[in-house]
């Protein structure tokens, strides 16, 4: 399995120097291979999929021109081109609502009532605990959002989120490890004692696996 996403990893790195070096081909197999993590995390920060979309293609518009990007310096692709998206949708809603700070811009976890109706069909305990983490999530700073959906819902490694977030890697380890235990705290609050950590996080992969 490491094997594996080491060899995925290492792929990654040769087509994204293959793109910085004008290779459409290259350019056509990242966007696609990396599209539905982009529009996800994207629509996290911004409900408008159009927006999201444009601010995509402008990212790969914008690697596939520039020959200078320091391949040394690269952790990740998709950490890179996560962290990429993230300013450029930050900047263009700063530009749009005339915000005056990049931490005015917020990652969110929208309330869907109909995901609701179809992860949980049939189990109103389920909907109730679900219902529950998405208000106790919802309590949580951006950051710490941001950090639980890139590390329990896309896998990343500490490493790559730090990347992502423009953040030290420890700084996205307190974070993880804060935000759980603030969850569990909210929870276990509510339920009169202490909720399971390994229930929260299969809580919060069922509600927002993408």
């Amino acid at each position: 399995m490491k094997d594996r996403a080491l060899d995925k990893a290492l792929n990654s790195l040769s087509l994204f120097k293959r793109l910085i070096q004008g290779d459409r081909h290259a350019l056509e197999l990242l966007y696609k291979e990396n599209y539905d993590l982009l529009l996800n995390y994207g629509l996290k920060c911004n409900p408008d999929k159009d927006f999201v979309e444009d601010c995509i293609q402008d990212l790969f518009i914008d690697l596939f021109q520039n020959s200078h990007i320091r391949m040394e310096r690269l952790v990740s692709v998709r950490a890179y081109l996560l962290k990429a998206l993230r300013n450029n949708l930050a900047y263009k809603t700063i530009a749009i609502n005339k915000q005056s700070v990049l931490e005015d811009f917020e990652f969110n976890v929208p309330i869907d009532e109909d995901l609701f109706d179809y992860m949980f069909p049939k189990d109103d305990e389920e909907m109730r605990l679900g219902r529950q983490l998405v208000e106790a999530i919802s309590k949580l700073s951006s950051k710490q959002k941001a950090v639980l959906y890139l590390r329990y819902v896309k896998g990343f490694a500490h490493s790559e989120i730090a990347e992502a977030l423009n953040i030290h890697v420890q700084s996205s380890m307190n974070l993880s490890n804060r935000a759980l235990t603030k969850l569990r705290d909210i929870l276990g609050g509510a339920e009169g004692d202490a909720f399971p950590v390994r229930l929260l996080i299969l809580m919060f992969l069922k509600i927002f696996l993408k």
